[in-house]
């Protein structure tokens, strides 16, 4: 069910594409600005494999890169691309970005790896030289304080086109993550420091505040579950997992009652991601937390993750590897392994399918450590290579939040058996230099871990939202 919904709920671009020119050379060199034009709409079929591409006219003056600018304001495009046909002065450039939010990247790529220098005549060589204006239009926004990033390549270079879908893609994930509503069920769990999350910076982010239902409205949709749905919901659980003979038809039934319960109340306030926690003065109460892990797990399956705890802010981080298709699982650091050098990382409770290899298991707990209650557990064995680990931290960041990020790698290898999934994760600094790194940016102690190398998708999605952002 969970890997299924993945790539539907990954966002869809739209992209802006400013192309540009000099005016001076289509008189002297009448076949120049054809051969531009010819490799421009090739561009166009390549970006158009990314997302919606939303061009303005060619910008060979810098009266029409006054008139692009205000098109792409009105525009409401994720990311803007530049793109020279050849050498171009930055006047025709400036004009058109130095009032747009979004990110912006120069494309400093040609259809072709080479050419015939001995035989070639000046229009040709002017086709080819688009490199020229990139340092001058670097320059030039450095100048007006323009965050950019140039990619650089041939059209028939896969890397340069993986590097301008990650750009688009974190773009992109950045304008649905504004429209989200997140939120926190109960509270902290006590006295953790970490897990309180400051909801001005949230309004700073999103215009909103967090949603705060009641944990008696949970109880009262559980009260008013009926038999079909909690029956729906068994079948459900038995499709998404292997389940364990210690688990009796009794646990499935109060796993599935209680799921049909948060799945009301989430999806009832529309919330994509949000903490949870509560002790409870009542057995009842404390069941309806104790007993969520499937419901939760689910819940992140859909595309809604929860994270016990009251951890709302890892919550957003693994909504944010949902938007990146990549999926989103919450970890702690459990081990540091310095004969093998990896860590061992996992989390008890509530998990995400979508970064399981293979069907998951299901199994009775009767002591979940250091929380009160019992109930089933969660395990599967996690997808092996390249992942992101990455934390949403409002420490250390005078105004925002701020991303923190690491490219690692699942490796092969005995883990925990415990109930709860667990991984060997190998980083690429030695352990006790990551630990260190990692730690004096300010991060909590929760972690989300997206499938793949997502580096730039993040410093895209950084950039889009104005966050910080460090790699470790």
């Amino acid at each position: 069910m969970g890997n299924q919904n993945i790539a539907a709920r990954k966002v869809f671009p739209k992209i802006g594409l400013l192309p540009t020119g000099h005016f001076y050379y289509w008189d002297q060199f009448p076949d120049l600005k054809e051969m531009g034009q010819r490799m421009f709409q090739a561009l166009v079929k390549h970006l158009e494999k990314i997302g919606e591409v939303v061009s303005s006219e060619l910008v060979d003056t810098m009266e029409k890169a006054v008139v692009a600018g205000e098109f792409f304001k009105s525009s409401d495009i994720d990311l803007l691309i530049v793109f020279p046909f050849g050498y171009t002065p930055g006047m025709c450039v400036i004009p058109a970005v130095k009032d747009l939010t979004v990110p912006i990247r120069i494309m400093n790529a040609h259809e072709d790896s080479s050419y015939d220098y001995t035989n070639a005549d000046t229009t040709i060589y002017l086709h080819h030289e688009g490199v020229c204006c990139i340092p001058e239009y670097s320059g030039a926004l450095v100048n007006i304080g323009k965050k950019f990033k140039v990619r650089t390549g041939h059209f028939g270079e896969k890397r340069l086109w993986d590097e301008v879908y990650s750009d688009c893609m974190g773009a992109a994930a950045a304008r649905e993550f504004r429209q989200l509503n997140f939120g926190l069920i109960g509270d902290t769990y006590t006295n953790m420091a970490d897990m309180h999350i400051d909801e001005h910076r949230l309004m700073r982010t999103t215009g909103k505040l967090l949603l705060h239902p009641e944990v008696e409205e949970i109880e009262e949709a559980y009260k008013q579950a009926t038999n079909d749905q909690i029956k729906n919901m068994v079948g459900q659980f038995r499709e998404m997992y292997d389940v364990d003979p210690t688990v009796t038809d009794e646990h499935m039934w109060d796993s599935a009652h209680i799921a049909v319960a948060y799945d009301e109340i989430i999806t009832k306030y529309d919330i994509s991601a949000f903490g949870y926690y509560w002790w409870g003065q009542k057995e009842e109460i404390t069941f309806l937390r104790s007993q969520s892990a499937l419901a939760v797990s689910r819940l992140a399956a859909l595309g809604r993750p929860g994270v016990t705890e009251g951890d709302v802010k890892t919550a957003m981080a693994m909504k944010i590897m949902d938007l990146l298709g990549a999926g989103g699982m919450f970890l702690e650091f459990f081990a540091m392994d310095f004969d093998e050098n990896f860590l061992l990382m996992g989390h008890d409770g509530p998990s995400n399918i979508n970064v399981a290899e293979g069907k998951p298991k299901l199994q009775h707990l009767e002591v979940h450590h250091g929380k009160s209650g019992h109930g089933l557990g969660i395990d599967f064995k996690m997808q092996l290579g390249p992942v992101t680990l990455l934390n949403l931290t409002q420490f250390n960041s005078p105004d925002n939040f701020k991303l923190i990020y690491s490219v690692a790698e699942v490796v092969e290898g005995d883990v925990l058996n415990i109930g709860n999934p667990n991984c060997r994760v190998r980083v690429q600094k030695p352990i006790h230099q990551f630990i260190d790194d990692w730690c004096q940016q300010g991060p909590s102690h929760h972690i989300s871990l997206g499938i793949g190398d997502l580096a730039d998708e993040i410093e895209s999605f950084a950039e889009a939202m104005g966050f910080e952002c460090v790699r470790i």
